[in-house]
């Protein structure tokens, strides 16, 4: 059997989609409800593809048989909404979700029923004749393209119409460019339903092993950065926070000292003058009052002084000498890489990657 580039290269493809969703569904530190659908998505992609790569290269083996009696075609829209629905925190279509797979169950069971019938000769239904599944198949090329498209529609209002905190910008890469797989789709689909002659999908599927590839890349670095956060959490979980002495000025002062040293509360990146002051009983003017009395000034400077201090007991360990100076600046509560950079210079008088050069 000759295979062109092409076809190994999408067939190769098509093993990393299913061995992506795989990955997904089985991580425990990828593992969300959001990413189930994910994985489910792709491991149905996959299936799609295997299907097509040996439909275009003249082949049916018994595999690809099975997965012929399902149309798959009606299942991972739905899957791949329902990541939308989850990963944008939507609530609207929450509750009549479910009936979104009747499309799937019923026209799959009907499909079964014909091929049944049209192929192996194992049932007999007298209404069954070829004009009548030759009408069916119509109808399920013509519903195919409007199913797919219409979930990726309305999930475009989810993801690029709404402000949430949800809708991260790999998300809308993600979407834009299945949209553009999806349509293309659609275009070979309509010409098979006009013409009843069925194009070859490699460009299409192509196009997918790019973002096949796209999603694994972001899916190691995601995954590192993941696990990267995961261990150092725990290591400042299970270590002392640095000190500062309060020098018996302030009873409040005191109070907030000891949050910060035994509940480390400046690890939380949310945390601001508001939050504190509701922890201290007081309001957040008092706070400031009683903070300009002292040594420290002001909140931020007391909770950049922590949070530096975690940033170089990390920097120092050798445990954590190839972990991104990304994940120890976000994990000791910074929001942002320039914020952190900022901040450890001001205080140190080095940046973050001189200081971890000078130590270790």
């Amino acid at each position: 059997m000759n295979l062109s580039f092409l076809q190994i290269f999408t067939l190769i493809s098509i093993i990393h989609s299913f061995l992506l969703g795989v990955v997904v569904l089985s991580s425990k530190l990828l593992r969300s409800k959001a990413n189930f659908y994910l994985g489910i998505s792709l491991v149905i992609l996959a299936i799609v593809g295997i299907n097509n790569w040996f439909w275009d290269i003249g082949k049916n083996p018994l595999l690809v048989r099975f997965f012929d009696l399902f149309l798959w075609q009606f299942l991972y829209p739905t899957t791949l909404f329902k990541y939308f629905l989850l990963v944008t925190k939507s609530k609207s279509l929450k509750n009549s979700f479910k009936w979104f797979y009747m499309p799937f169950i019923i026209l799959s069971l009907f499909n079964i029923i014909v091929t049944f019938q049209n192929l192996y000769g194992w049932i007999n239904i007298s209404f069954l004749t070829e004009e009548t599944i030759h009408i069916f198949y119509k109808i399920i090329s013509f519903l195919s393209i409007i199913y797919s498209l219409s979930l990726l529609l309305v999930s475009f209002g989810m993801i690029f119409l709404k402000k949430t905190k949800a809708h991260f910008l790999w998300v809308k890469i993600f979407w834009g460019l299945f949209f553009f797989i999806d349509s293309y789709g659609a275009v070979l689909e309509l010409g098979r339903f006009y013409t009843n002659e069925r194009k070859s999908h490699t460009y299409l599927w192509v196009a997918f092993s790019v973002v096949i590839y796209w999603m694994i890349y972001i899916g190691l670095y995601k995954f590192k950065f993941s696990n990267e956060k995961f261990e150092i959490r725990k290591f400042l979980e299970n270590t002392k926070a640095s000190n500062l002495e309060s020098k018996g000025t302030n009873d409040y002062l005191d109070k907030l000292l000891n949050l910060l040293t035994t509940q480390k509360i400046y690890l939380n990146a949310q945390l601001n003058r508001e939050k504190v002051a509701e922890m201290l009983n007081i309001s957040p003017g008092y706070l400031s009052q009683v903070l300009s009395k002292t040594e420290y000034k002001n909140l931020t400077a007391i909770i950049n002084y922590y949070r530096v201090e975690e940033a170089k007991r990390l920097l120092r360990n050798s445990e954590f000498k190839n972990y991104s100076l990304v994940s120890v600046g976000l994990e000791v509560g910074f929001n942002s890489k320039s914020t952190f950079y900022n901040t450890f210079k001001k205080q140190t008088g080095l940046t973050p990657n001189e200081f971890k050069k000078q130590v270790l």
